[in-house]
């Protein structure tokens, strides 16, 4: 009878353990914030950022637990770009940008440059609004390592009617260990796509009673299930 007592008590704490998770319901989960989650019964899910900013997602969802864990189906997050470097015969290096973009104009991007891991200042970067498309540049300074921020131009509009931007997006480092007398031909190679899609990797989300905790910049975000 002892034993039969404490495989019921084992019994009963088995069955609380799985009443305690919380159920989960395929659907839309908003709140008052700029997030939207939408999950479906195939496993995946579509994200949506709307404020002055603008982002969305998609991939695919899995739970464990009282955790929901988001993966994109896109995982690349960086702009790659080529480089070919050649001599040039005078007393400083010279950069050449391109903008390599076939659907849309090269003037909608804005490449900031870093050299050696530091913003690219002249006088005339700061007194007059930086050149938009393809480019180029002089510099004295050896150029060991090179990336840029693109920034996506002009704003959109959403149908909130909103003007709204994209952040901006990093591309790929490159260490063309530039010298003084030489061109550096630098193409960026602009994936569209990329502004305004943020990449999860295995994000994780909490379930607490039909809503979900999404935690954004180390913003606690309340979202609940909409019917």
């Amino acid at each position: 009878m002892k034993y039969v007592y404490i495989g019921l008590v084992c019994l009963s704490i088995l069955l609380n353990g799985c009443i305690s998770l919380p159920p989960f319901i395929n659907g839309k989960y908003s709140g008052k914030n700029p997030h939207t989650l939408v999950f479906f019964e195939d496993s995946t899910f579509k994200y949506e950022y709307h404020a002055m900013w603008y982002s969305e997602s998609s991939g695919s969802w899995r739970k464990k637990g009282n955790l929901i864990y988001l993966t994109s189906f896109e995982q690349r997050d960086k702009i790659p770009i080529e480089y070919v470097k050649t001599k040039n015969n005078q007393r400083k290096s010279i950069v050449k940008i391109k903008i390599n973009i076939l659907e849309k104009p090269e003037t909608d991007y804005i490449c900031f440059t870093y050299i050696n891991g530091k913003p690219l200042l002249d006088e005339r970067s700061l007194l007059e609004p930086h050149v938009q498309g393809s480019y180029s540049f002089d510099t004295k300074v050896p150029v060991d390592s090179l990336y840029f921020l693109v920034a996506k131009r002009p704003f959109v509009l959403r149908g909130t009617g909103y003007a709204m931007c994209y952040d901006d997006i990093r591309t790929e480092t490159i260490h063309p260990h530039l010298s003084i007398g030489e061109t550096l031909d630098v193409t960026v190679n602009i994936i569209d796509s990329l502004f305004g899609y943020k990449v999860f990797k295995d994000k994780k989300i909490e379930l607490k009673n039909r809503k979900i905790i999404f935690r954004d910049k180390g913003r606690k975000n309340k979202l609940y299930l909409k019917q």
